[in-house]
Parts: C-alpha cells; structure tokens; sequence
C-alpha cells in the first residue's frame, strides 16, 4: 500500500449520527467554534499553556491515526506509512501536507523529516481571532506529526514548525528529528509535549471554573424565581415592563385579593393569571377558566354558579358550577368585560358575599375562592358609558396588572420566537428547524397587532410550509405591516450608527458568535465587520 492510493470515498463512511473510518468514529469540528476555543485557552491559560494543550491533543490524534493506518493497511515500507500521515491531515480538512523524509536510519538511528502545510486550518483559526501572529501557530498540526511519526517509528520524533503562514511566510514548514538529532536545540519544544507541568495549572483552572460555575447558577436561580413563568418555561424574559409585570405578580399572589388584567387580545392574560395561581398558597388546588364572552347569559350563569335538577329544559341533574368546583382553588374569567348587566349584579353579589347561589335554588352555599378576572376592553371607559357597574369594577380591580403589548417588549421577541419553534419542532417531529437570518429583523420590527398568539401562530404557519425546517422571511404570514417594518427596519428616529450598530450585535447573536458567517450574512468583509464593532464599543456613551 503506498500513500498516494488512499481514497477519501473508501476511508470515510458517513450515517445518521456517526462518522466513521473503518469503523473508527471521527466528529467534525466548526473551524470558527475551534478559533474560539483557542481564543479561550489563551486568553484563560496564557499563549504557552495553550500551545501545550492543543499540541498534546494533536499528538495523541497522531498516535491514533497511525495506529489505524497500521491496523487497515499493509504498506509498502515505514516511509509510505508515514506519507499517509499528511495525507489523513487533508482527508481531516487540516491542510495541504506534503512530507520528506531527508535521513531516516534503522532502528534507533537519525530522524531527519521535513513537512510542509499550506492552507493550515489553524492559521485561518488564529487570524480570524488575533491577526497575523509574530510566532508559529500550527501547534496542533505539530503535535499530530510527533505523534504519528513516533508511533510509526517507535521512538520519540519532534517536530517543530520553522517557518508560519500566520506570521507572512508563503507555506508552512516543520523539521521532525529524534532527540539526539535535535540537540540542545529541542530543550525549549519539550515542555509542549508533556503533560507534567499542565496539571497543576488545569486543577487550578478547574477549580476556578466551578467556583465560578457555583455563582452562576445562584445568579440564574435568583434570576428565575423573578422572572420566569410557568407554562413559557424556559423563556428568557428581557423587557423591562414585563419583568416589572411579573415582579408585580409574584407579590400579589402571595396574598388573596382579587386581581384584574387587562392588556391586548394575545398577550397572555391567562399564563398570567396561571403564574399567580402557581405562586399562590392555593397552588395544591385547582385553577379554572372561563371565556365570559363564549357564551349567552343563561349558559354562563348555569356555568358560573351551577343548578339544580329541573331548574330548566335539560337540567335533568344537579351540577355543580365554576365557583364550587374551584372551592379553595382559582376561578380565571377572561373577556370580563362582555358579560351582560343582569349577570353584572349576579357576580357583584358571589363577590361581596362570598357565597353561590345555584340556578333554581333558593339558598346559598359558601365558598372559597380566588377571582382573577381579565379583559382587553377599557373598563373605565365602559363605566363612564354605562355599560358596566362602578362597583362591580372596583370589586374586581382591587389589584390592577397591565400586559404591555409585544410592540412594547421587543427584547422577548427572539427568545419567544425560539421558543415557539422548539415546540414545533417536537409538536411537528422537525428536528432541523430554524430561523433564517433575514427573519431576525422581520421578527423584531413587525408591530404583532395580534401579540404573541401571532407570533406563536405565524411560526408555526411557517414551519408547516418550510423546506427541510429553514423558516425564511417569504413564510411568515405577516401581512404589509410586516414588510414595511422590514424595509425600514426602525420604530422610531435613532442615529443610522445605533441602527447599525443593533442589527450587526443581532447577527452575531444569530450566529453563535461566529464573526465569519456574520460578515457574509452582512455583505461586508470580515475586515470591515471588525472595524465596525471596534468603533461602536469605543464610541461614548450619552452624556
């Protein structure tokens, strides 16, 4: 077997969830997601630590790939298994390599190998991340080729890159020799291939981490009790108004008076009433719900306070109604604000005398309940014109909770939005799902007259009518309001720099960080995507 005779359509089988060489399983690695982690090392480790790290991660991947050429190949000679090492390199998608062997004695002789690598992926890693380098970057490459050729040979080869494409060279290149070979001049390069002196520094590091870790997850707990809301769990709330709502909530339902809460149809009036109940002292019991609006005024009433056998046609047994039923519990009535003035006075009495009367009986039974009510009619407007009772509305407006609309909490759009989509996903079994970058912009500026049932619904509309799970700005069902939000891509006058400035963040953001795909998502060069973060994070603030 001779290296030139590997062919990747042989070596590489791919399935659903495994890649495999000769049943060796292999993963792929995002080059930008690696550039960051060599950000991280360095900027956690110091530059030295670092190349220790990722050179002893390349070793041991060189170890291991020539184990596997050892296992699945008869070669021709020692120099043919070690020429397949570079060509694995580029199989891997780490370089161009090709190598000479310039001295190679028999066993236990003179190493001498050169290597040359253009197109290093860890030189594209270290430019995207810090520019051009005043040193050689290739350490993990380094580290592969110690360890395949020490493995081929059976003693200890070092390489050591002379010459870097991230320092302005045309290719890079590395001489490999045995320690004898090398001389004192190996001394300083040693300390990059063992493991000794990195152990103290990683259980430091470790240490560190999990302190740190430690008050993360207390600030996220502390977080959570102010913020989150049962049944949206786990929805990252951001606005500000709304996390005063919810703030506002969480007291009130500690206590049991009655609440209204009024905002915009869709807004989520009963998600919030189900948070109050749940941070109520009444959470063991039950909380039920009825649309006031759904239903004429006997069938309501029949409903609310139940009835008795033979109260009416078709009452052919007693039945308890909603206030009973709830005893103890929550009773959530919704649209409020529509029910008839003769069932006006009939609630008015069952909540000043706390007590329920069923239709067609002539006594009353007690009760113990919690009334949330809610509307998105203007209630004081609706007394001031008649239609509703003034004392019926402060009874129920003992405490007022307001919903902004979602216009007014543009932050919780995206963390919404992908919340809707991972239920979708699971709801539909599209396991891909996912929002376009066009639609980042789309989702944020669109007025949601219809609030976060439209966002909920326009998702779904969307991920039904999508290709292999891609939700694109063309499948949104948003209407004209929508396409002119997204023209402008503003809601009110803000300096083009601040605009800017926001939607390059919401790329990166979309991105997971990843400065290359956002500057192609922009149409700008990631030169220029550079500069410009650089400029917004110097730029004063407002005096």
């Amino acid at each position: 077997m001779k290296a030139g005779d590997l062919n990747l359509a042989e070596l590489i089988q791919f399935r659903e969830g495994h890649v495999t060489l000769h049943d060796r399983r292999l993963i792929l690695h995002d080059l930008h997601a690696l550039g960051q982690f060599r950000r991280d090392l360095i900027e956690m480790m110091g530059s030295e630590q670092a190349q220790r790290i990722l050179t002893r991660k390349g070793f041991f991947w060189g170890q291991s790939d020539a184990a596997a050429m050892q296992r699945l190949f008869a070669w021709d000679n020692r120099e043919e298994w070690l020429k397949a090492g570079p060509m694995l390199t580029r199989i891997a998608g780490l370089c161009e390599g090709e190598l000479r062997v310039r001295r190679l004695e028999p066993e236990g002789g003179a190493v001498d190998i050169e290597i040359v690598w253009r197109d290093s992926s860890e030189v594209d890693q270290h430019r995207t991340e810090f520019g051009p380098a005043a040193y050689p970057v290739c350490w993990v490459l380094v580290g592969y080729a110690s360890g395949y050729a020490s493995y081929c040979l059976g003693r200890s080869v070092y390489f050591v890159e002379k010459h870097c494409q991230a320092e302005g060279a045309p290719c890079c290149v590395a001489m490999g020799k045995d320690a004898a070979s090398w001389g004192p001049e190996i001394e300083p390069h040693l300390a990059f291939f063992h493991a000794a002196d990195i152990k103290q520094r990683v259980l430091e590091l470790t240490e560190r981490i999990e302190r740190q870790q430690e008050e993360l997850t207390r600030q996220r707990e502390a977080l959570a009790d102010k913020v989150s809301v049962p049944g949206l769990s786990p929805v990252e709330v951001r606005s500000p108004a709304f996390q005063r709502t919810l703030e506002l909530a969480a007291r009130v339902a500690k206590f049991d008076t009655t609440v209204l809460v009024t905002g915009e149809t869709g807004t989520g009036k009963e998600v919030l009433a189900r948070y109050i109940h749940q941070c109520s002292p009444r959470v063991a019991r039950s909380l039920l719900a009825i649309n006031c609006s759904a239903m004429p005024e006997t069938l309501l009433e029949s409903e609310l306070f139940g009835h008795r056998a033979g109260a009416f046609t078709g009452a052919t047994r007693n039945r308890l109604g909603l206030f009973e039923e709830a005893n103890e519990g929550t009773l959530f009535l919704d649209e409020i604000g529509d029910i008839t003035p003769a069932m006006q006075v009939k609630l008015l009495r069952v909540l000043q005398e706390r007590e329920v009367r069923r239709v067609g009986e002539s006594h009353s039974r007690p009760i113990d309940v919690r009334v949330i009510s809610a509307t998105n009619q203007d209630l004081e407007q609706l007394v001031a014109e008649g239609r509703f009772r003034e004392d019926l509305f402060f009874r129920l407006h003992v405490v007022h909770l307001r919903l902004p609309p979602l216009r007014e909490r543009r932050e919780d759009i995206l963390p919404l939005a992908r919340y809707f989509l991972r239920r979708c996903a699971e709801r539909l079994k599209l396991p891909e799902l996912r929002l376009a970058p066009a639609c980042v912009d789309l989702l944020t500026n669109h007025p949601w007259p219809g609030n976060v049932r439209e966002l909920e619904n326009a998702l779904e509309h969307a991920a039904v009518m999508s290709a292999n799970g891609l939700i694109t700005a063309e499948l949104l069902p948003l209407g004209p309001a929508g396409r002119v939000a997204e023209r402008h891509g503003i809601t009110a006058a803000r300096p083009l720099a601040e605009v800017e400035a926001e939607h390059i963040q919401s790329v990166l953001q979309l991105t997971g960080g990843n400065r290359a795909e956002a500057a192609r998502i922009l149409g700008i060069g990631e030169a220029t995507l550079y500069r410009r973060l650089r400029e917004s994070r110097n730029k004063p603030g407002p005096t």
